[in-house]
């Protein structure tokens, strides 16, 4: 009779083999992470760690036909055509920089992309230090090989800024890159970013400038939002609105409906402060802006 160690016991506990003929327990263990978003780090004895992130925002909203939900239909496009990345020797990965001024946006369709890839199964990892994160990505590849994955480098201008750029680079098209992944990254500033970030296809194939929402755009969040308005009420709230963005809009909702102040003087106050919020228009002009801006690569 062969005596075989459990594969893992009833409490969930299996042995972690350290050495020849070493063991020690290595505590409750699951097969893969739970679909979800994470942030990663190394502790300080270089073991890395996945913390379950409750993304915490406002209520999301579709918008058939824009910019976020054509990003959003390539990404899932994107998921069911890996054989053919791989019949002409390519890594299953794809990059995405979104810029344009705060409040336009980016962090929502950010937050709709990683519910879609949660609802589809998937993980997303969120990186604070390009040097963990890297380490952390090759141990979930050792454990998850195949398993789809969204990074996320939100206001990636600061995180160089912090750290260099040179593990970036390594992680977007050198030596650390992997398979089946999708880059997305942020940033208000895209003029600080250098070009061997933003001027070379396969670091970031998609960039993309997110606008404040346009009228129809705001229509359809104002209706949504304040579903109670007459059609004049909202074409009157449209036309105030007019140049504000997302983040705006939310404020002048809250200001009018909740607050209990006046549409026009709310309005009014709200264009002022986003006419000294940070610009990003003079990247408009600039080669990679005309090359990649909106371009389906």
């Amino acid at each position: 009779m062969v005596n075989r160690l459990p594969v893992r016991n009833e409490y969930g506990y299996q042995w972690m083999i350290t050495g020849p003929n070493k063991f020690q327990v290595c505590g409750r263990t699951t097969e893969a992470l739970p679909p979800g978003a994470y942030t990663v780090y190394l502790d300080n004895c270089g073991h890395a760690h996945y913390d379950g992130r409750d993304i915490q925002a406002d209520e999301l909203i579709h918008f058939p036909n824009s910019l976020p939900a054509t990003v959003q239909g390539e990404i899932k496009q994107f998921w069911s055509v890996g054989d053919r990345f791989a019949r002409y020797g390519y890594l299953h990965r794809r990059g995405y920089l979104l810029y344009g001024k705060q409040g336009c946006g980016k962090s929502s369709l950010v937050n709709q992309i990683i519910a879609d890839v949660i609802a589809d199964g998937h993980v997303a990892f969120y990186c604070q230090y390009p040097g963990h994160f890297i380490e952390c990505m090759r141990k979930f590849r050792d454990v998850e090989p195949q398993r789809p994955m969204v990074c996320v480098f939100e206001d990636i201008d600061a995180i160089i800024a912090n750290y260099g750029d040179s593990d970036l680079l390594q992680w977007l098209d050198g030596n650390h890159q992997v398979d089946r992944a999708v880059n997305l990254a942020t940033t208000n500033y895209p003029e600080k970013l250098d070009r061997r970030i933003i001027s070379r296809p396969r670091r970031f194939d998609r960039i993309l400038r997110i606008d404040a929402p346009d009228a129809r755009m705001r229509e359809a969040y104002i209706g949504r939002k304040v579903p109670e308005l007459s059609a004049g009420e909202l074409a009157r709230w449209v036309e105030l609105s007019d140049g504000l963005p997302f983040a705006a809009l939310a404020e002048l909702v809250i200001s009018v409906r909740c607050m209990g102040n006046d549409l026009e003087e709310a309005a009014k106050l709200l264009r002022s402060i986003d006419a000294h919020n940070p610009s990003s228009s003079e990247f408009a002009n600039t080669p990679a802006a005309e090359e990649y801006e909106n371009q389906a690569v």
